[in-house]
């Protein structure tokens, strides 16, 4: 493993974040210099990703990637960004729905340019930096 290169992007995580990365020995981590890292984990019909740093759009293929050779109909992780929106703009979602919920957060459920469907879900406020965290959730 490119230890120099990995440090690179542990530490552009955690400055994007405000979050130490710690691996999770439950999940796999994936490292590739040039596209970042991913950890990644199956749960039940899920293929979930926890911490992910690099290319998303390459680490979101990988993902469905291995759902659909899993026969998984689902994919997951959580996101801690300061604008959902534009995380969602990002891999490419339109949002279709907000919902508002009663403590005034909001719920989206998003579409893809394949009609795929996503949904993202206020989850936590991270206790170290105060940004809102999130569940996402899409059909791969």
């Amino acid at each position: 493993m490119d230890s120099e290169k990995f440090l690179y992007w542990v530490n552009r995580y955690e400055k994007k974040t405000g979050v130490k990365f710690v691996a999770d020995k439950r999940y796999g981590l994936f490292f590739l210099p040039d596209k970042g890292f991913c950890e990644i984990a199956t749960l039940e019909n899920m293929v979930v990703a926890r911490c992910m740093c690099g290319d998303i759009k390459f680490w979101r293929e990988k993902i469905e990637d291995l759902a659909h050779k899993l026969n998984y109909s689902m994919c997951g992780t959580w996101c801690i960004r300061r604008q959902i929106k534009a995380y969602i703009r990002l891999l490419g979602y339109k949002i279709i729905k907000e919902d508002i919920l009663s403590d005034g957060k909001s719920r989206y459920e998003c579409i893809n340019n394949n009609g795929g469907k996503g949904w993202v879900s206020p989850a936590f406020t991270d206790i170290e930096n105060g940004i809102e965290g999130y569940f996402v959730t899409w059909e791969p």
